[in-house]
């Protein structure tokens, strides 16, 4: 329980977790039981700087951004079971069998 409460629970993943991980914070991603996959940080007052400071809309280097974005959407990809981003059709990524109204 005293570990729970050192955590705090990010559901902005796109957003928030990228700009913590950017700024030294480790983002420790779990999968609930419902497949949903929601990141924890550690509840520093470090943390909450970093957040605060997020939401006043800082100036940032797009790329290096965007960067940490990707990385961190490859961690929960991995971790719910993605293949190229598409989850539960059972094709694993694949086209149906028709394309714009047309058998393959």
């Amino acid at each position: 329980m005293d570990s729970e409460r050192r955590k705090i629970r990010i559901q902005d993943l796109t957003g928030v977790a990228p700009w913590l991980d950017k700024n030294g914070i480790p983002i420790d991603l779990e999968k609930e039981a419902d497949g949903r996959v929601v990141g924890y940080a550690p509840a520093t007052d470090e943390v909450y700087r970093l957040m605060a400071e997020y939401q006043a809309g800082p100036m940032v280097q797009l790329l290096d951004f965007l960067a940490f974005q990707r990385r961190l959407r490859g961690r929960l990809l991995d971790l719910r079971g993605d293949i190229n981003g598409h989850m539960g059709n059972g094709r694993n990524g694949q086209r149906s069998s028709t394309w714009h109204g047309q058998k393959r």
